[in-house]
């Protein structure tokens, strides 16, 4: 009797085991492949835009003023010159070198070697249209106002603080828009997320220094 209980209870072990081997695994979790990763990132992450970038969208924007300040060395002599601009007008502050009458008449002449003269222009359809005040000869309005080509390769020796770049311009025809002969240029600018704050010029022309601040407000 013990014989044919011990017999039955292995007969049930081997059963047990035999159905336990037969069953299925579960279903494996699904792998995700690094090309799937990537391809989900890449939809959903945005390339930052870079410095470059940034800077030349900033320009372009439409500022409500611009202030621009120039001063101008040669030799001994120092000239200034400041700027309003609007959408409508500009605001001038210039001064000049006092030339000797063409009489010889020393009588009049002012004992300053210069003279401010001041007044307003309108703008029509981006040009200067018309003065009050005294006549001067001043920059073209899109000169005034400032065109940039914020290009990285318009730069060296570049320099990034937090909302300032500071750097030298190798092609001041492309950073400008211009084809006059200046040289040693060097630039500061100031912005942040939203706008351009200040940007700081310096250059040499043939036989001047100058250095021009553009001030900018939304």
């Amino acid at each position: 009797m013990k014989k044919i209980l011990l017999s039955i209870v292995l007969l049930l072990a081997i059963v047990i085991s035999v159905v336990s081997c037969n069953k299925k695994d579960p279903t494996p979790p699904e792998v995700t492949t690094p090309d799937s990763q990537q391809t989900t990132e890449g939809n959903t992450q945005e390339n930052p835009k870079t410095i470059w970038e940034t800077l030349q969208e900033l320009s372009q924007q439409k500022y409500s003023k611009v202030k621009l300040y120039i001063k101008t060395v040669t030799g001994d002599i120092e000239l200034n010159a400041n700027y309003t601009l609007t959408n409508t007008n500009v605001t001038y502050s210039v001064e000049q070198l006092n030339l000797l009458p063409p009489d010889g008449d020393l009588t009049n002449v002012s004992q300053n070697y210069k003279t401010t003269l001041s007044g307003t222009a309108t703008i029509k359809n981006g040009k200067v249209d018309k003065f009050d005040g005294e006549v001067v000869n001043i920059p073209l309005y899109d000169e005034l106002k400032g065109t940039f080509n914020f290009k990285e390769s318009n730069f060296k020796n570049i320099k990034m603080e937090n909302g300032k770049l500071i750097a030298d311009v190798t092609s001041v025809s492309d950073f400008m828009g211009t084809s006059k002969n200046l040289s040693n240029m060097k630039i500061v600018v100031t912005y942040n997320d939203t706008a351009l704050q200040k940007l700081e010029i310096t250059y040499n022309t043939t036989n001047s220094t100058v250095t021009t601040v553009y001030e900018f407000t939304k």
